[in-house]
């Protein structure tokens, strides 16, 4: 077993102060367990082994397993953690900086939805080879440069600009389009019988503006408005997630999440595309999993890791089986999260020392919220840049860089309580 650096001492203990992360004296602190990347270890125990590039995406296989995705000078590495083991993979010919989403699918399959270079949506295998399953390669792209409408197939259909994707419990694929003309605006669209289907967003090409200033995200529309009438014309960055229901949920303008039910009609689900939050109605919270109230009420900042644009990836949205929506929000302030979002539990030396320089990096306090299909919010974690779940474990992925300057990414994972 190769090592870099420090090596561990395998000594429990918890881990550090609460100005850093975590009360060792505070019973009250969420306990958590690191799960990877806690190390300087080269695989094998994957709590005690490194993962080291910048965090793109995370997220958990239908039958648990982790796998987590970083980027180094562009190169894309799949890291896998299953029984306890961490094992890697690189990603030949896909630009992991032009990744915008990552989303499980059926199997160990990964998908990947890309916002520039070739564009569309790429499946990731365990060896780490790819297969585009959506769009055209850059040669055939530059001689189709008109939008594909809906009806046409879905096989050689120039959808390039991808800003988000999820895959559905019975394998249906979404993925949000970019289009440019007449203004910047998103299509989540699937495939149906072979077919383009758009399901959230209003194709504005053709249209004056007076035709098309009507229902959208950027000013607001009715509840229950079918999701082809709504221009999603706010923002870039739309991550997806598809709930067990057949909901599809989209976050727009980085400050709200709809959703497009089965019947096709889109609601609210948290935040307000119409408008701006009343600071009396954004409760701060008060310790995990408690009830913050409605989610329509509350305040978002769909930041993720940063804009696709300078490189990085957008926010976490994702579902569990019980249908709750969990998605990562920042906020401008560092101490908006009380001590009770510390995390504390049983660790070693080195990954004390990791916990602590990866928390003190942090310049703003990014929490992890959870809307219940009754619409109430509650904040069940802090201090993460991404989340993935399954059954009754939250898992928080931190990004940082260590003591000679190399990104890294630390994996623990808490229980939901509530």
């Amino acid at each position: 077993m190769n090592t870099r650096g420090i090596v561990a001492a395998v000594a429990a203990a918890c881990l550090l102060t609460s100005a850093a992360g975590c009360d060792p004296g505070w019973s009250e602190a969420q306990e958590i367990e690191v799960v990877a990347g806690g190390g300087e270890n080269d695989g094998g125990a994957a709590a005690d082994a490194f993962i080291d590039g910048r965090l793109v995406d995370m997220v958990t296989g239908r039958d648990g397993t982790l796998r987590v995705l970083t980027e180094d000078k562009s190169a894309l590495t799949l890291w896998t953690v299953e029984s306890s083991q961490l094992r890697r993979v690189k990603v030949a010919g896909i630009k992991a900086d032009y990744v915008s989403q990552a989303a499980a699918g059926a199997g160990d399959a990964v998908y990947v939805a890309l916002w520039n270079g070739d564009g569309g949506v790429w499946q990731i295998k365990p060896d780490g080879s790819v297969t585009q399953k959506v769009g055209i390669d850059r040669d055939t792209y530059r001689g189709k440069r008109d939008p594909v409408a809906d009806g046409a197939t879905a096989a050689g259909a120039y959808v390039r600009f991808l800003h988000g994707v999820a895959v559905s419990a019975d394998d249906r694929m979404y993925f949000a389009e970019e289009r440019l003309e007449p203004v910047t605006h998103q299509l989540v669209r699937t495939v149906a019988d072979g077919k383009l289907k758009t399901v959230l967003g209003r194709d504005l090409a053709g249209l004056t503006e007076r035709q098309w200033r009507g229902a959208r995200t950027s000013t607001g529309f009715p509840d229950g408005t079918p999701g082809r009438q709504v221009a999603v014309d706010n923002g870039l960055d739309v991550p997806l997630a598809a709930g067990p229901d057949g909901s599809l949920y989209a976050g727009v303008g980085q400050h709200s999440v709809v959703a497009v039910r089965p019947d096709g009609t889109t609601h609210e689900v948290i935040g307000n595309t119409g408008g701006t939050v009343d600071d009396d109605d954004d409760i701060p919270p008060g310790e995990p999993f408690e009830d913050r109230g409605p989610a329509v009420k509350a305040r978002v900042n769909l930041l993720g890791t940063g804009s696709v644009r300078t490189g990085r990836s957008s926010a976490s949205l994702v579902t569990d089986s019980l249908g709750n929506l969990y998605l990562t929000s920042v906020r401008p302030e560092s101490d908006w999260l009380p001590d009770t979002f510390a995390w504390t539990g049983d660790v070693n030396d080195t990954q004390r020392q990791l916990l602590i320089r990866s928390k003190a990096q942090r310049r703003s306090d990014t929490e992890v919220l959870r809307v219940r299909p009754d619409g109430s919010l509650s904040t069940v974690a802090g201090h993460a840049d991404a989340v993935a779940v399954h059954g009754d474990q939250l898992y928080l992925a931190r990004a940082f860089t260590d003591e000679d300057g190399t990104p890294r990414v630390i994996v623990v994972r808490t229980a939901i309580t509530g």
